[in-house]
């Protein structure tokens, strides 16, 4: 049995790296995309799930080397993905058929969640302290996004996920077979959620406009079934 923590060591997580900049334009630097972490085990086990987001959260010591010329045009990058909860249950089991030894790997039990990674997430000091408030409130946003694509594809994979089998002929084959279904799953989710992180911050991050944050930050605060403002 393969547990929800040796999953958050396992499987590779593909991260949205989430910049926000105060710009008059949505240029590349600035859109939202994936990262794969070049260490992601490591990484990726220090992640944390769907919560309220401090300062101290950012951990990075600078952006990466594609990044690092814009450090003045960004506030923060945010680390972001989605990977299998520690709820979710897999079994890989040893058969012997007419002398020939196999393995099946089931997926018992799936759920999904977004994950915040401090060690590759960054913070600008350099940011007026006046809008702070604005850009963490603008990173916990994309947060929600996430961990809202993460439920969706937890309701969207349960029948899926009962009727997935693995066959083959060594533990580690099926093991990875298993890990590289969620990874995909994951990945596909991620890609049809970027549409909704790249509207939010065209609506946002062109421009300094708490109205419009603050209609957004309602919506996903009501579409999660928060009782309190993110």
């Amino acid at each position: 049995m393969v547990n929800g923590r040796q999953l958050k060591r396992l499987l590779l997580l593909l991260l949205l790296a989430v910049n926000m900049g105060c710009v008059h334009y949505l240029p590349e630097h600035a859109k939202p995309r994936f990262l794969a972490p070049e260490v992601d085990n490591q990484i990726s086990k220090k992640g944390f799930s769907y919560r309220q987001l401090e300062i101290i959260d950012f951990q990075a010591d600078s952006l990466p080397v594609d990044f690092r010329k814009y450090t003045h045009k960004i506030g923060a990058q945010s680390c972001i993905g989605i990977r299998p909860s520690r709820d979710t249950k897999i079994s890989i089991t040893q058969a012997l058929y007419q002398d020939m030894l196999f393995y099946t790997g089931t997926i018992s039990q799936l759920k999904f969640e977004a994950v915040f990674v401090p060690a590759c997430s960054w913070w600008n000091t350099e940011i007026v302290k006046s809008r702070e408030e604005y850009v963490l409130q603008h990173e916990q946003v994309h947060f929600a996004l996430a961990e809202l694509a993460a439920r969706k594809l937890t309701m969207e994979s349960s029948s899926e996920a009962k009727s997935y089998l693995a066959i083959g002929n060594n533990y580690i084959q099926i093991q990875e077979e298993v890990l590289g279904k969620l990874k995909s799953m994951g990945r596909e989710m991620m890609e049809a959620s970027l549409k909704e992180h790249t509207d939010f911050d065209e609506d946002t991050s062109m421009l300094y406009d708490p109205q419009v944050q603050k209609k957004w930050r309602e919506n996903v605060r009501v579409r999660l079934g928060e009782q309190d403002n993110l």
